[in-house]
């Protein structure tokens, strides 16, 4: 896992004015805070990576072995609002991450938190990336 595929995806998302006219830049956040308190937000977390090296990774001097990391990040958006909220935000951020050309979604799940009295939308994108290790 690399802490830059959160900070890449966070600033597709944060970057969008697609996503921020739902949600502010603010209540886009990364792992999850003690408390929800502001909505409506987005909760980016990873559940689940595959790092593959590449092209004689095992021999190659530090600096020039090709790694593919392929990281499965769920995507929580909460709203006090309406489904159809979470909808609309889940529609913007499917738009956003789609151009960037790296992430694939691969499911989504709708319900109700009776807890936080909060509708929820879960999806779970692939975000791959190429590096140098």
């Amino acid at each position: 896992m690399s802490s830059l595929a959160f900070t890449n995806i966070r600033g597709y998302l944060c970057s969008s004015s697609t996503v921020t006219n739902y949600v502010s830049k603010s209540n886009i956040k990364i792992g999850w805070p003690k408390e929800l308190d502001s909505f409506p937000c987005v909760l980016i977390t990873q559940v689940g990576g595959v790092d593959t090296g590449y092209l004689g990774y095992k021999t190659s001097p530090v600096g020039s072995r090709f790694l593919v990391e392929e990281n499965t990040y769920q995507v929580d958006i909460f709203s006090m609002t309406s489904r159809k909220e979470t909808y609309d935000i889940s529609d913007s951020i499917r738009k956003t991450l789609m151009a960037s050309g790296s992430c694939k979604k691969i499911s989504d799940v709708d319900s109700y938190d009776d807890e936080k009295n909060v509708y929820r939308k879960m999806i779970t994108y692939t975000y791959k990336m190429f590096t140098d290790d």
